[in-house]
C-alpha cells in the first residue's frame, strides 16, 4: 500500500473517527433519552391510570350499589302497596291519582323501540293502561276492574319516577292475577311473553335474577323481584321491575382518556378448576358500539374470566371477597392488561374494567417513535458531513502528498535492495527533517544488518547440527514402547536426550539418557554436545552405570572448571530379561506410573549434577522386573516450572494427570500430549526454559520377556 493510500486512510482516521464518535455519541444520547423518556412516561402513565381506573371502577360499584338498593326499596315499596290494595295491610297511603305529563310520556315512549337488521322499529305502549296476562283473574274478594283503578297509578307513578331505571313492571299473584305496565299495544309484540313463567316456589324476600334479554325489546335486563304476602304474612304472589342493564352499568366517558378498547363485564365469583381460590364467570359484557340502545350483552355460553398469572389473579380474588377494590397488572387474551375491580356485593357480584397496557402508554410510545424519528434525521445529516469531509481528505491526501513521498521513496528503493540481499545499497536522502535522519540511521544500520545475518546464518547451522545429534526416530527394545522429544526457547539449548544400545555381561540392554545443561543458547549446547560424545563413548561399554557417569563426570568436570557450568543427567538402562537400572545424577526423579493401581513412585537415587566436583559418587539402582503395563517419564525442570500468563507454574501433579489421562495411548501420543498440554497452559506467555521429556512404556504381559 502506497504513502497515498496510507496518507488517505490516516487523514480519514483523524478528521472521520472524532466525527463519528460525536455523531454516534449523540444518537446514543438520543437513542437513552428516548428509551428513559417512554419508561418514564409509561410509569407515570401507568401510575395515574392506577388510581383514576381504581376511581372510575369504585364509583361505577358504588353508582350500581346505590340504583340497586333503591330498586330493592321500589319493589318493595311496590309489594306494600299491593299488599295494601288486595289485603288491606299496606304501610302507607296510596294516592289515587297519579298524571304524567304529555312530555313525560313521550319522552318515556322513545324508550321503547327494538333494533334488527332492517333498523330501527318502534314498540309503542300506552302508559294509562294495564296489560293483563291470559287466563288470570283476580282475588274473589275484589272486583278485577277495582283493582286495576287502584295498581294503575301505582305502576305508573313508579314508572314516572324512574323513567330511565324501570322498563316494565309486573305483578303476579298466586297464579291467579298476573298484570304488566305499561301496555304493548304493538300487533307483532303483543303476542310475546314478557319473560319466562315464574317458578312455583315464590321469593320470600328481594331477589335479582341473572342478566337475560327481555322477549319484546331485546334489551339485557335484571328483574328485581319481591315477594307479596296476605295479613297472615304467608307469600302469595311477587311484584317485578324489569330494569335495563345500561340502565344500571352506565357507559364512563373517563374510559376513553385511557383507551378505546376498554371492556367492562359483570363477573360473579364460582369454584372452578382454574384456580384454588375459584374463578370469575361472566354474566354481562359492555359492547364496542355504542350506537346500539343497549351496549350490554350476556355471553351466549359459559364464560370465564382467566389469566395467565394464576397468583395476581388469586390475589385479586381474595380481595374482592374481602369486599375490597384495585387494580391489577395480568395479561388477559395474550396481551398486558391493567385490571380494575370492585365488589358490588361482598362476595357476590362485581365490576372488572380491563383496559390494554399498550393504549394506556401510547402516548409515552408516540414520543419514542418521535425521537427516534429524529435520531433518523440526525443520522442523514451525518452521513451528508461524512461525504463532504471525506472528499476534502481524499484531496489532501492524493493532491499535497507528493510533498512527502518524494524522500520516503528513496528509502524505500534501498529497503527493498537490502531486503534482496544488496548490503552495498544507501539511501540518498537529502536535508534535515526526520525523513533525512531516518535516512542516515537506515544506512549506518545496513552493515550492522549484514554481521547480525551472519551470526543468525550461524546459528541456524548450529541448530540443524544440534537437532541432527538427536535421534531421528524410536528404538525397539523388546516390545518396550518408547519415545522423546526436546524444544527449545532459543534457536539451540542446553537439554538432551539419546538411545544409546548396548551389550553387557547380562546380555543386550538399552540406555536412556535425559540431560539439562544450564543455562541457554550456544554455550550450553556446546556443553551439551561434548556431553553427548563422552556419554555415547563410556555408555557403549559393558561397565556399570554408576561407574560410566562417574568417568563423565571427570571429563566434565575438566571442562566446566571455573565456568560455574553444570550439567543434570538421568540414565535409565532398559535390560533383555526384564529388569531396570537407573543412575541419577541431580536430575529429578523419573516416575513410575501403575495404570492398574494409579500410582506413582519415583526412581530417586544419589548424585551431584556433573561438572560440580571432579571427584563425585553415584548411585546404582534398579528393580529386578517391572510388572508389565507400568509407565516411566522421564522429563526436564522446563516442564513444570513452565509458568501461565498469570505467573502460575505448570508443576509435576498437571504433568501427573497428563500421564493419567492419556495411560492408554502410545509414547509417541502421549509425548504429544504433554506438549500440548504445556503449550496450553503457557498461552501467549514466552518460553523461558529448554523442555525435554521421555517416555518409556513396558510391554503388558503377553510381550514381556519371560
Amino acid at each position: 500500500m502506497g504513502i497515498r493510500h496510507k496518507l488517505l486512510i490516516l487523514l480519514l482516521l483523524i478528521s472521520l473517527i472524532p466525527l463519528l464518535a460525536v455523531g454516534v455519541g449523540i444518537k446514543r444520547d438520543l437513542a437513552r433519552l428516548g428509551e428513559e423518556l417512554a419508561a418514564r412516561s409509561a410509569a407515570v402513565l401507568i401510575r395515574k391510570a392506577h388510581s383514576g381506573l381504581q376511581r372510575i371502577v369504585e364509583d361505577h360499584a358504588r353508582i350500581l350499589r346505590r340504583e340497586k338498593q333503591l330498586l330493592e326499596s321500589s319493589a318493595l315499596f311496590m309489594a306494600s302497596k299491593v299488599e295494601g290494595i288486595i289485603y288491606g295491610h299496606e304501610h302507607s297511603a296510596t294516592d289515587q291519582e297519579f298524571t304524567a305529563t304529555a312530555d313525560e310520556m313521550r319522552t318515556a315512549g322513545e324508550a321503547y323501540y327494538f333494533l334488527h337488521m332492517h333498523g330501527r322499529q318502534n314498540l309503542d305502549v300506552d302508559f294509562d293502561a294495564l296489560e293483563t296476562r291470559p287466563g288470570s283473574t283476580a282475588p274473589p274478594a275484589l272486583d278485577e276492574a277495582a283493582v286495576r283503578d287502584m295498581l294503575l297509578p301505582l305502576m305508573k307513578r313508579m314508572k314516572f319516577r324512574y323513567p330511565e331505571l324501570v322498563l316494565w313492571v309486573d305483578m303476579t299473584l298466586a297464579d291467579r292475577m298476573g298484570i304488566t305496565y305499561p301496555k304493548s299495544t304493538s300487533d307483532r309484540y303483543m303476542r310475546e311473553p314478557l319473560y319466562e313463567a315464574a317458578p312455583s316456589r315464590l321469593p320470600d324476600r328481594v331477589v335479582w335474577s341473572r342478566p337475560r334479554t327481555d322477549a319484546r325489546t331485546r334489551l339485557l335486563v335484571f328483574n328485581v323481584t319481591a315477594p307479596i304476602k296476605d295479613p297472615a304474612g304467608k307469600i302469595r304472589g311477587e311484584v317485578t321491575i324489569v330494569v335495563p342493564i345500561s340502565a344500571l352499568l352506565h357507559k364512563s366517558m373517563h374510559l376513553d382518556i385511557y383507551s378505546d378498547n376498554a371492556v367492562s363485564l359483570v363477573v360473579i365469583p364460582e369454584d372452578g378448576p382454574a384456580a384454588l381460590g375459584g374463578r370469575l364467570k361472566v354474566i354481562a359484557q359492555e359492547q364496542d358500539q355504542e350506537s346500539m340502545r343497549d351496549h350490554w350483552r350476556t355471553p351466549e355460553s359459559d364464560t370465564w374470566l382467566a389469566s395467565g398469572d394464576a397468583e395476581r389473579y388469586a390475589m385479586m380474588m381474595d380481595t374482592l371477597r374481602g369486599a375490597s377494590s384495585g387494580v391489577t397488572d395480568m395479561p388477559h387474551a395474550g396481551r398486558d392488561t391493567l385490571w380494575a375491580y370492585a365488589p358490588v356485593e361482598p362476595g357476590g357480584t362485581s365490576l372488572v374494567i380491563l383496559v390494554p397496557k399498550a393504549d394506556v402508554v401510547a402516548q409515552a410510545q408516540t414520543a419514542k417513535a418521535f425521537i427516534l424519528g429524529q435520531i433518523g434525521n440526525h443520522d442523514r445529516r451525518m452521513g451528508l458531513t461524512v461525504l463532504a469531509v471525506g472528499l476534502v481528505v481524499m484531496y489532501l491526501a492524493f493532491f499535497l502528498s507528493k510533498l512527502f513521498t518524494r524522500k520516503i521513496s528513496s528509502l524505500a528503493n534501498a529497503v527493498g535492495r537490502v531486503a534482496g540481499g544488496d548490503f552495498t545499497a544507501r539511501a540518498e536522502v537529502r536535508g534535515n527533517d526526520e525523513i533525512e535522519r531516518l535516512g542516515r540511521a537506515f544506512n549506518g544500520m545496513v552493515p550492522e544488518l549484514k554481521e547480525r545475518m551472519a551470526i543468525k546464518n550461524a546459528l541456524e547451522v548450529a541448530q540443524q547440527v544440534q537437532q541432527s545429534l538427536l535421534p531421528a526416530e524410536s528404538p525397539h527394545f523388546h516390545g518396550h514402547d518408547i519415545a522423546a522429544l526436546s524444544e527449545y526457547c532459543f534457536e539451540t539449548g542446553g537439554d538432551y536426550f539419546d538411545f544409546i544400545p548396548r551389550r553387557t555381561g547380562d546380555g543386550e540392554s538399552l540406555v536412556v539418557a535425559v540431560g539439562d545443561v544450564s543455562d541457554h543458547g550456544i554455550p550450553s549446547a556446546l556443553m551439551m554436545a561434548s556431553a553427548r560424545a563422552y556419554i555415547r563413548s563410556h555408555a557403549a561399554s559393558d561397565e556399570r552405570l554408576d561407574v560410566v557417569v562417574r568417568r563423565v563426570n571427570e571429563l566434565i568436570s575438566d571442562d566446566m572448571h571455573q565456568t560455574g557450568r553444570f550439567m543434570t543427567l538421568f540414565l535409565l538402562e532398559l535390560t533383555g530379561h526384564g529388569a531396570v537400572r537407573w543412575v541419577r545424577a541431580g536430575h529429578d526423579p523419573a516416575l513410575l506410573y501403575d495404570p492398574a493401581g494409579d500410582r506413582f513412585e519415583e526412581l530417586a537415587g544419589g548424585g551431584l549434577p556433573l561438572g560440580v566436583i571432579r571427584d563425585a559418587a553415584f548411585e546404582l539402582r534398579e528393580h529386578p522386573r517391572l510388572p508389565p503395563g507400568r509407565i516411566i517419564v522421564i522429563g526436564t525442570d522446563g516442564i513444570w516450572e513452565t509458568t501461565s500468563p498469570e505467573g502460575l507454574m505448570f508443576g509435576k501433579e498437571r504433568f501427573k494427570d497428563v500421564i493419567r489421562a492419556n495411560r492408554n495411548a502410545d509414547a509417541a501420543a502421549m509425548v504429544r500430549a504433554m506438549v500440548a498440554a504445556l503449550n496450553e497452559f503457557r498461552g501467549a506467555a514466552k518460553k523461558t526454559d529448554d523442555m525435554t521429556v521421555a517416555v518409556v512404556k513396558i510391554p503388558p504381559a503377553t510381550c514381556a520377556l519371560p
